[in-house]
């Protein structure tokens, strides 16, 4: 998939309202913007210290590392802690951590834990029927995963995308010293 390919799935599939009328450079400029801002907020705003730790292992499903960096090596939890405190409404933040006190519910219900101190296997089946069911919250998680991954430098190496080709101005002056 070609960057702007990928920029376009991006604003298509945007959930977030505050997004919806970004251009795709824009919506990209965005994405690489927050990942630079991600270490100047303190941890836990919106997200427990547990749900912030099964962001990251759900992210890491969803883009596990291989021979490519996965999410966790792109930093996308800390990426979704700051757009759900930033970008969020309060609702869909509620949403989204109902969404995840049932990841926990349905992980209880299958292994007698946590979706944390589930099986890899069992990890990846839950969030499976919850793709599969189509959850409003799931699919807000993908996409910021997704949006996360290939906005950090990471997952643009690992996409073949970095670095950005430079700006070119091409009604720049001539300097006529030279």
């Amino acid at each position: 998939m070609e960057r702007r390919e990928l920029i376009q799935w991006l604003v298509a599939t945007a959930g977030l309202r505050a997004l919806d009328g970004l251009a795709p450079a824009d919506l990209f400029a965005l994405g690489r913007d927050i990942h630079r801002d991600t270490t100047s907020h303190a941890a836990g705003r919106t997200l427990t210290a547990h749900a912030e730790q099964t962001v990251a292992i759900a992210a890491e499903r969803i883009i596990p590392a291989t021979e490519t960096p996965g999410a966790t090596d792109a930093g996308v939890s800390a990426f979704i802690e700051k757009m759900l405190t930033d970008w969020h409404t309060p609702a869909e933040r509620e949403r989204f951590l109902a969404g995840l006190q049932d990841l926990d519910a349905r992980c209880r219900a299958r292994a007698s834990r946590d979706f944390v101190a589930c099986s890899e296997a069992d990890q990846v089946a839950v969030l499976t029927a919850l793709d599969d069911a189509h959850e409003e919250w799931f699919d807000r998680l993908k996409y910021l995963t997704v949006y996360g991954y290939c906005t950090s430098e990471v997952g643009q190496r690992a996409l073949g995308l970095f670095p950005l080709p430079w700006r070119y101005d091409g009604c720049a002056p001539v300097d006529a010293a030279h």
